[in-house]
């Protein structure tokens, strides 16, 4: 009998990345990841994996409805460019339907717009609620959750600097030292927790509590004061959380509108995943595993 096939967009990104890793694992889907370049050294490397690797193009709907045929699931993502996140995720519900895949799995944010009143319209964030509306006018049968802070900012995005010799910075902007907000560690957890929607998506009973709401996709809560003292613990360094303006102006904006509008939910991770059989990462583990090397390496 042959394996059902799962399509990952953006496989090669964190969240699609995540999301092939996990399902290789797994081994019990044909996993098929999309992306524009199919000779980069990391198409390259997932097809040796195991990986059925496609050209398409999320902007090109013709592209996407050959890259599904046959799917009994797409794991949905955008990827950040000037083109609409909209069109990228109606193309793919719309090439969904028009291969009558099961399951979408699609990663969403709320609408920036709406949640704070006109206050600040982020289209990134406007564009993924408004293909969350479309996925219900349409009627394709999907799961949509909404991931917390990525755990892997802190590295790729420069949030963990060295000011001094065993002296640590994390510079964020807006969020004080006491603010607590969700984080997913998206390399270990959001790939185990997206296999184990497909899992178990045939479930009559499993597919009424998926669908029911939206999920939050967070690892744990933490605050940075909460970070800090964690990396100092573990690595024996001085580390310190610092208010930094040093950002773009659109990240200033966005962790603006989150510390006034965007609640940090209390049940984190979300017991209808832990109840799936998910075990969450800490970020500990995190620290243990990714920062203690990179900062021994520094």
């Amino acid at each position: 009998m042959s394996k059902k096939i799962v399509v990952v967009t953006g496989a090669t990104g964190k969240q699609g990345g995540s999301v092939v890793s996990a399902l290789l694992r797994h081994g019990g889907y044909t996993v098929r990841g999309l992306m524009r370049n199919l000779h980069s050294a990391l198409s390259r490397e997932l097809t040796a994996q195991g990986a059925e690797m496609v050209q398409a193009s999320l902007m090109e709907k013709d592209s996407l409805i050959h890259a599904f045929k046959g799917a009994y699931a797409v794991f949905g993502v955008t990827v950040p460019a000037e083109e609409s996140d909209f069109e990228q995720g109606k193309n793919m519900v719309d090439a969904c339907l028009a291969n009558k895949v099961d399951l979408f799995v699609w990663s969403s944010l709320p609408s920036s717009s709406e949640l704070s009143n006109g206050k600040y319209p982020m289209r990134f964030w406007d564009d993924k609620y408004a293909v969350d509306k479309y996925i219900k006018a349409v009627g394709q049968p999907s799961v949509i959750f909404m991931p917390g802070s990525f755990t892997e900012n802190l590295i790729s995005f420069g949030q963990l600097k060295p000011v001094a010799s065993d002296t640590w910075e994390i510079q964020y902007p807006v969020a004080t030292a006491d603010y607590v907000q969700p984080f997913l560690y998206v390399e270990k957890d959001l790939g185990e927790a997206v296999t184990a929607l497909i899992d178990h998506w045939d479930d009559a009973d499993w597919k009424e509590r998926l669908t029911k709401d939206v999920i939050q996709m967070s690892s744990y809560n933490i605050t940075g004061g909460e970070m800090a003292g964690i990396i100092a613990r573990i690595t024996g360094r001085d580390v310190s959380y610092v208010l930094s303006n040093n950002v773009p102006d659109f990240y200033k904006t966005m962790w603006e509108f989150c510390v006034e509008y965007w609640p940090t939910p209390e049940a984190i991770p979300s017991k209808v995943l832990l109840d799936l059989g998910i075990k969450f990462h800490t970020f500990e583990d995190y620290v243990r595993e990714k920062l203690v090397p990179f900062m021994n390496a520094a």
